[in-house]
């Protein structure tokens, strides 16, 4: 059976979080308009907000997205490019703050020790600019317990989604072209669930491998990341604005494409 899920039914799918583990949710910059506005990174995150209680931070993160305005020098970001995102899996932040300080330690140390000959004023700049925000959040796959693989499937072709069969799905959030599979690890019982995964993900980045294995037998076309398996703590979006979400109670993706065949995830 497939369930749509409410953001609040969502939340309580999710991972629990151990003594250290925080749910940390992302104002982020996103799609294609991005690339136009001068000064903003694609994908770039603008706001973090971190809780024990996911509904918490997702319902903070939502209300300041809907009512600040962003800004990059005098342009405004406009609304429908900035998205509510989660890190699929809990951050442990207690793990996470013995990496950051160790890191960010060591990177000063190595500005001073080459100082020597260099411009000391450059120096001083580079010391003082970094951003301890920054150094933690991109050392969040060192602080992860891996629960959850996200699966972005770039196609709603029922045809796509059935080269997955027999991999256990739990959730389902519906994107602008195809679905994001979560798969829990508990819910894996075997390794040849895992190569299987991993083997149509590496069919994807590489046509030669593609079409020696899937595309002869299936007759899809090959598109590079059709199918993804996301890295150690992707961004999932949060389900509101247009990204429903879906719960699939047998763990079973052929009742999920049933679902979608029948045209009920619209």
């Amino acid at each position: 059976m497939v369930r749509k899920l409410t953001l609040e039914e969502f939340s309580s799918k999710l991972p629990k979080p151990a003594e250290d583990d925080y749910y940390v949710v992302a104002i982020v910059v996103k799609g294609q308009g991005s690339k136009d506005i001068p000064g903003v990174r694609r994908h770039a995150v603008l706001r973090r907000y971190w809780s024990k209680d996911f509904l918490q931070a997702a319902n903070e993160a939502i209300a300041v997205r809907e009512g600040t305005e962003f800004r990059v020098g005098d342009k405004v970001i406009p609304k429908d490019l900035l998205k509510v995102m989660y890190y699929v899996n809990p951050i442990d932040f207690l793990k996470l703050s013995y990496t950051v300080v160790s890191s960010f330690i060591q990177d000063k140390l190595n500005l001073i020790m080459n100082l020597r000959g260099k411009d000391y004023e450059s120096v001083r700049k580079q010391l003082a600019s970094q951003d301890i925000f920054s150094v933690a959040f991109s050392k969040m796959a060192k602080a992860t317990e891996k629960h959850v693989i996200m699966v972005d499937v770039d196609s709603k072709a029922p045809g796509v989604l059935s080269l997955l069969e027999g991999i256990p799905v739990r959730l389902v959030v519906e994107t602008r072209r195809g679905y994001h599979l979560h798969v829990y690890k508990e819910d894996v019982k075997d390794n040849e669930a895992f190569r299987k995964l991993y083997s149509i993900g590496k069919a994807f980045s590489d046509s030669k491998n593609f079409n020696s294995t899937i595309g002869r037998v299936s007759g899809i076309p090959w598109k590079e990341k059709l199918i993804e398996v996301k890295g150690v703590n992707a961004l999932e979006y949060v389900p509101v604005s247009g990204f429903n979400a879906f719960e699939i109670e047998g763990r079973d993706l052929r009742e999920f494409i049933e679902y979608v065949k029948g045209g009920n995830t619209g």
